[in-house]
């Protein structure tokens, strides 16, 4: 996993030019609004474990707290963020980091699902703040919500947790932490989410959790059932324009890209003749049969035919690839959904 986040990881947008999306953008709004509500203030201190490309310390930076620093795996996100933001980053895992400083406010968004011990690093996040009078914490995640709220690809490689509501709640009280405010959306994001802002002192708002394993894996299994059925489902769509093409590249060096191959036959229907990424880090990297290149080094010919497997940045990868339209190449959209949110 530490493999993958310090050599493919990539979490800003080329297409965008390594600029915020408007949702993201939109979220931040409202996280800060939402911190500064439920606290009162915002904090004078604030270090965030995933600090990926630096924006969210900038706009945190940006609205008065003081000190920021982040903690971030990758390699190209630790410079991202010191070259568009001057941000600080401990180039290090939620697990491994080390600092002597205290903060009075912790930052986690869409981070503990990605970790393999997420109490451990809940935990650690408590003892550093051992120091001040009260610490907060806000916890982002994706929401395991019912079945029909959750967008294909909602289980990926590199999520290894889930998070009902329920469950959440009872990790930050393990931790040490008191709930103050909890924010859920189902539809202004790919996947539903959940925010929690806890604080280092008892608050006593939630005194009975109880979550229910018979549900949540009823919940999994028709979820599972339903993804299967959902990505076959895209691909018959377009079968009938592959089955015309002379060569067949795969465009993304990634998760979805995965789930298309394990979810359905396309391997048993078609001979895919290369994989290609616009992001320079995956260039040279295997995945599956094949080496990803780089689409410039690429003998494009008409009659060929890429099919994007993204589902979040389907229309950005669509819309940049006119020059390929121009040579010929027909260019497949899987999903084919207009969708400008974001996980």
């Amino acid at each position: 996993m530490m493999t993958f986040y310090s050599s493919m990881a990539v979490y800003t947008n080329p297409g965008r030019a390594e600029k915020p999306s408007e949702a993201k953008i939109r979220d931040l709004d409202e996280q800060i609004q939402f911190i500064k509500r439920g606290i009162g203030y915002l904090p004078d201190s604030t270090l965030q474990i995933g600090s990926s490309d630096g924006y969210t310390l900038s706009r945190f930076r940006t609205a008065g707290v003081k000190r920021v620093l982040g903690v971030e795996p990758g390699t190209a996100s630790v410079e991202l963020a010191k070259r568009l933001y001057q941000i600080d980053c401990i180039h290090s895992s939620a697990e491994n980091f080390q600092t002597e400083e205290s903060f009075e406010l912790i930052l986690l968004t869409h981070v503990l699902e990605h970790l393999y011990h997420p109490q451990v690093t809940l935990t650690k996040c408590r003892q550093l703040q051992n120091a001040v009078e009260e610490g907060f914490i806000y916890v982002e995640v994706p929401l395991m919500a019912q079945p029909d709220s959750l967008c294909p690809g909602f289980f990926s490689f590199e999520h290894i947790n889930y998070y009902t509501k329920e469950n959440l709640l009872q990790s930050l009280i393990q931790a040490g932490y008191s709930p103050i405010s909890v924010i859920e959306h189902f539809n202004s994001n790919l996947s539903p989410v959940i925010g929690v802002l806890a604080s280092t002192k008892a608050q006593n708002h939630y005194l009975s959790l109880h979550t229910d394993p018979i549900i949540n894996r009823k919940i999994l299994t028709e979820y599972r059932n339903k993804e299967i059925t959902y990505w076959q489902g895209c691909l018959d769509k377009v079968q009938k324009q592959l089955n015309k093409s002379k060569r067949i590249y795969l465009w993304g060096a990634g998760i979805h890209t995965c789930q298309i191959v394990a979810n359905t036959n396309l391997l048993e229907r078609c001979h895919i003749d290369g994989l290609t990424d616009t992001s320079t880090l995956k260039w040279g990297l295997q995945q599956g049969d094949w080496i990803c290149q780089d689409p410039a080094t690429i003998d494009w010919q008409p009659g060929d035919t890429v099919l994007i497997s993204s589902y979040a940045s389907e229309k950005e990868i669509f819309d940049s690839l006119t020059w390929l339209r121009k040579r010929g190449v027909t260019t497949l959209r899987l999903h084919n959904i207009d969708d400008s949110r974001a996980h």
